[in-house]
């Protein structure tokens, strides 16, 4: 199946009562696992998101297929 994949990376912020939030885009599952691997050790994987090619909504959480 064709799509694009959101990754959904966060980090603690004020002792930890609020959060940063960056996302980055990925064409493939390789892709996605590089992101992971590449983060920082104080982010975590909040989410990883699947959208069908040719939308921009309702995607599917395919988080547990990486983390």
């Amino acid at each position: 199946m064709k799509g694009t994949y959101t990754v959904e990376i966060r980090e603690a912020t004020r002792g930890g009562d609020d959060y940063a939030e960056r996302d980055e885009e990925c064409e493939t599952p390789e892709e996605v696992r590089e992101v992971i691997a590449e983060k920082d050790e104080d982010e975590y994987v909040f989410a990883v998101l699947f959208y069908k090619e040719g939308t921009d909504c309702d995607p599917k959480d395919v988080t547990r297929k990486f983390v």
